[in-house]
């Protein structure tokens, strides 16, 4: 009997010390990032086990195998080190994938999925940046060696096996073959994450905790492994086809009035310019004091919001009015070739000349395929850079101010009216600016401030070379962010609040200005625009246009779950139910969940209308891009 239980009981403490290694992979990834979350209870890192087991029994199957197998040859010395490195390369593995976000979570503000690998072989700044990322997430490496040192030690210690050769009989077989299969479906088991109906998914961890809280209960393993081979979509029926066009439409009338008619129009995408660094939107307090006298002269949308949190997410949403509403970005996804009805399309058919300018290396993020999908004609990158060997930052791309200045020049050659999108890349990490201006912008108590007062800088020094152009008086600015990212203000780290991001449109002839305090988001951009430059047509846009009568939203999409604003209500949904539900004017900080609650008719009726909402825009969102439906 000892030789039935030395293997089992061997194979469980190896799996009792990776729990151990997951639990404070957990711990760790708390207390580097603590600041994120809200009313953390112990109960949390218990609860996290359930989300472990599913993560281990994938990851350590093939060691539950090779350890059971009912062979005698399994006591033999060699046998035992082929488990061994089958042991430590699972384990190494799994505190890798669980280390990343110790440091990668700051910036994503989510656990990583399956498309960061797909991110990670578009193009190739990931190998470029690598030796930096090395040297500013050091402490992320000192943790890997120290958890693969201390599994060796716990693995040395406790999981020495007996080597001594035992001949099986049939006797042998038949109990090691029961022992084999029963263990086999309790890890099946532990790989669906229990007996429920369905295997748990990403969206279980909203039953544990509220949603600011819900990257403790998982671990990036688990997130990693759900995401790995869903990159399709799901046709939706919450109501019959023959309705939901009442319900909600993406088919948008645009009836421009012609007030700009045949302007130019300059996108200006900021990266990472997270609306708490404009002093502008925070009473005076920022890093952006060319952008806060912009302000000033411009008409300004007070409460907007990106629609993802990554560069490759957004381009589609700020291009061409689609939101982000599944796991894997649009670009990378099976979608990306289908047919849209985006701005610098529809623009182009107007008569206009299309370009972007990216200071960074050409297929940074599938953005140069892209842009081409999105109506875009010329596509400048890294390459098309004459001073590259002089300007480039050494790791990310050109610096923003000579690619600027050399944007205002390039607008020159255009023929007009031109639409044309420039999107900056100093404000991304590794936060680098030129060392003549080391020391003269503030430095905050982020590392990217001090760069975001450069870029700002570089705007600045762009508009004194622009004005003197003669596109400029013809021409409007939009100015948007990418995506918000590191924050210091609990009002800015909110599972909405994380999306605020800067926007407001500029004419030099001062024909548009103001304030809008409405919603606004990155989809509503191409139909806003559009009608700014009076054209007539219908196009395909989740976005609504900023200056029609239309009910204004925000939607956006996070670890596995929805969540949209409207009014005075936001509401997050996990594709069956309703999680959370809150007040926006008396709960900025979205503490008071009332879908938790017995709540009063008047709050019952908001809730069912959003709900609604959402599932009609989920339909319509899934249903066309299945089918290839999103342009006109």
């Amino acid at each position: 009997m000892s030789s039935y239980l030395n293997h089992f009981t061997l194979l469980l403490k190896k799996l009792g010390i990776v729990f151990i290694i997951f639990s404070l992979c957990r711990i760790l990834f708390y207390l580097f990032n603590s600041h994120h979350f809200t009313d953390v209870s112990f109960s949390l890192f218990f609860y996290g086990i359930r989300f472990d087991l599913v993560a281990i029994s994938f990851l350590f199957f093939p060691l539950i195998i090779l350890h059971l197998i009912p062979f005698s040859f399994r006591n033999f010395k060699w046998y035992h080190n082929l488990l061994d490195i089958c042991f430590y390369s699972a384990n190494t593995l799994a505190i890798i994938l669980n280390l990343i976000d110790v440091a990668y979570f700051d910036f994503t503000l989510k656990r990583t999925t399956a498309d960061f690998f797909g991110m990670v072989g578009t193009g190739d700044d990931f190998f470029k940046l690598l030796p930096h990322y090395i040297i500013d997430f050091w402490y992320d490496y000192v943790l890997l060696v120290g958890l693969i040192i201390l599994s060796w030690l716990l693995h040395k210690k406790l999981c020495n096996p007996n080597t001594h050769f035992h001949p099986f009989v049939k006797k042998d077989y038949i109990i090691h073959s029961v022992i084999l299969i029963t263990f086999s479906g309790i890890t099946v088991l532990g790989m669906r994450g229990g007996i429920q109906y369905k295997p748990i998914n990403i969206v279980n961890a909203g039953q544990y905790t509220h949603s600011q809280n819900i990257a403790i209960v998982l671990n990036t393993p688990f997130t990693i492994i759900k995401t790995l081979f869903i990159d399709n979509i799901e046709t939706v029926n919450y109501f019959p086809e023959e309705n939901i066009e009442n319900i909600y439409t993406p088919k948008t009338t645009i009836n421009g009035n012609g007030q700009f008619k045949d302007k130019n129009v300059v996108l200006i995408i900021l990266e990472s310019f997270t609306k708490e660094y404009v002093g502008g939107f925070n009473n005076g307090e920022g890093y952006t004091p060319f952008i806060d006298s912009l302000l000033t002269e411009s008409y300004v949308f007070t409460n907007a919001y990106a629609n993802a949190q990554r560069s490759i997410e957004a381009l589609p949403s700020i291009l061409t009015g689609l939101p982000q509403l599944m796991a894997t970005p649009y670009v990378l996804s099976n979608y990306s070739g289908n047919k849209l009805n985006g701005l610098p399309e529809t623009l182009k058919k107007e008569g206009y000349n299309t370009s972007f300018y990216h200071g960074g290396a050409n297929g940074t993020m599938g953005f140069n395929g892209f842009v081409g999908v999105a109506g875009i004609d010329d596509y400048y990158g890294l390459n098309e850079y004459k001073n590259k060997d002089k300007d480039f930052d050494g790791l990310w791309g050109i610096f923003d101010e000579p690619y600027l200045q050399y944007y205002a020049t390039e607008l020159v050659k255009k023929q007009q009216p031109f639409f044309s999108t420039i999107f900056t890349v100093s404000s991304h990490h590794p936060y680098t600016i030129p060392k003549e201006y080391i020391g003269k912008f503030p430095k905050g108590n982020l590392p990217l401030h001090e760069t975001v007062g450069y870029t700002d800088y570089a705007l600045k020094e762009f508009f004194k070379t622009a004005q003197k152009m003669p596109w400029y008086s013809n021409t409007i600015f939009v100015f948007t962010a990418d995506h918000s990212t590191q924050s210091n203000s609990p009002k800015y780290e909110t599972r909405l609040g994380r999306y605020a991001i800067p926007m407001f449109i500029y004419d030099p002839t001062g024909n548009i200005k103001g304030v809008n305090h409405n919603l606004f988001q990155h989809i509503d951009i191409s139909p806003t625009v559009l009608d700014l430059v009076g054209v007539k047509s219908e196009i395909i846009s989740f976005g609504n246009n900023a200056f029609d009568d239309s009910e204004k939203f925000v939607i956006q999409y996070i670890n596995g779950t929805y969540q949209i604003t409207a009014e005075d209500n936001f509401l997050i949904f996990d594709g069956n139910t309703t999680t959370g539900f809150y007040h926006l004017s008396n709960d900025s900080l979205l503490q008071n969940n009332f879908s938790e609650q017995v709540i009063t008719e008047h709050h019952l009726i908001d809730k069912n209308r959003l709900e609604i909402k959402l599932k009609a825009i989920i339909q319509q969102y899934n249903n066309r891009l299945i089918n290839n439906q999103l342009s006109k």
